[in-house]
């Protein structure tokens, strides 16, 4: 499942992402992540757009904002790490991305928390 991109560093940074979401800190999560990438850090926020009631997330490219549903999604590595992946494609100038490949990028990053953590 591990890309031919990815390097050491990369896996285990996701890992570490994975964790901190998993504590209740998405934020610093993102900080790292972004860092990582060398790219500007999204906002995060809880409350969708009232056209999105059934969403659990969603990336406002505009706002650089990742919304969150309610709090249980605060917690939730895989949709944190899902609407990441949309910021870090608009960051870096390409086409937001599939929800296929942002799919791959969170549960990748899961797959190595457990490999890592033992989880």
């Amino acid at each position: 499942m591990r890309s031919q991109e990815e390097k050491p560093e990369e896996l285990i940074l996701k890992a570490k992402a994975v964790k901190l979401i998993l504590d209740g800190k998405p934020e610093e999560a993102l900080v790292l992540l972004s860092k990582f990438y060398k790219i500007r850090i999204p906002v995060l926020k809880i409350g969708l757009p009232k056209r999105l009631k059934r969403a659990k997330g969603c990336y406002d490219s505009k706002r650089k904002l990742i919304c969150l549903r309610s709090s249980s999604e605060y917690r939730d590595p895989f949709v944190v790490l899902h609407e990441f992946y949309h910021h870090l494609r608009n960051e870096r100038g390409e086409f937001s991305g599939s929800e296929k490949n942002a799919n791959v990028f969170a549960l990748n990053s899961i797959i190595y928390f457990k490999m890592i953590y033992g989880a």
